[in-house]
């Protein structure tokens, strides 16, 4: 074809042609299309892998951040017992004679528990069940009541009966013989109360 010059619309002229970067406008408009659509998949690619790499870097930091933190705190009590107020208590599921309960509280570093506040005495109700419970609280006949460290009662909840050793029943505190069998309640401090008497000393 050609144009109104005479010239032919396709007509390249032959010094271009022998230049070795020469491209005709078709093949460079190409050239630069299959450039803009490279950078376009190059910079798609990078997207995606910063995207796929945060998402890991996401998922698995808070979780070892996580396990690092659960290893530097124990639990305040030891599995089976129940905290309340900076006390571990135990609630047993065998029955045994008082002196074998205190026997097993003082196994695992604890004692029947002793009672040291009216909310205490309610959480030890609530959650001892159906069930009596011996507690550290005992006497010698025509003696007063201790604890099994040693410290007097202070008579801060009535105890019924006549008995040496005391348990908790639906109704509060009772006592009956040492070698009469109950379920039984272990307290101790939890970890973090011991650590703090420690660091007192």
């Amino acid at each position: 074809m050609h144009d109104s010059t005479g010239v032919e619309a396709n007509f390249v002229p032959v010094d271009l042609l022998a230049t070795p970067n020469y491209l005709s406008s078709k093949k460079h408009s190409i050239n630069i299309n299959q450039n803009r659509i490279l950078v376009i998949l190059i910079l798609i690619l990078i997207f995606l892998i910063l995207t796929v790499l945060g998402l890991i870097t996401g998922l698995l930091v808070p979780r070892r951040k996580l396990h690092e933190s659960s290893e530097c705190f124990e639990a305040a009590c030891p599995e089976s017992w129940i905290g309340f107020q900076r006390k571990c208590f135990y609630f047993s599921d065998d029955i045994k004679n008082w002196t074998f309960s205190q026997r097993f509280c003082d196994s695992y570093g604890a004692d029947l528990v002793q009672i040291e506040t009216l909310l205490e005495l309610n959480f030890l109700l609530r959650y001892k069940g159906p069930y009596d419970h011996w507690i550290g609280l005992s006497r010698d006949l025509g003696q007063p009541w201790k604890w099994v460290n040693g410290t007097e009662w202070t008579n801060c909840f009535p105890i019924r009966g006549g008995g040496e050793c005391a348990y908790l029943n639906d109704k509060g505190a009772s006592s009956a013989r040492r070698y009469t069998e109950r379920k039984w309640i272990c307290s101790k401090p939890d970890i973090y109360a011991q650590i703090k008497r420690q660091n007192s000393i």
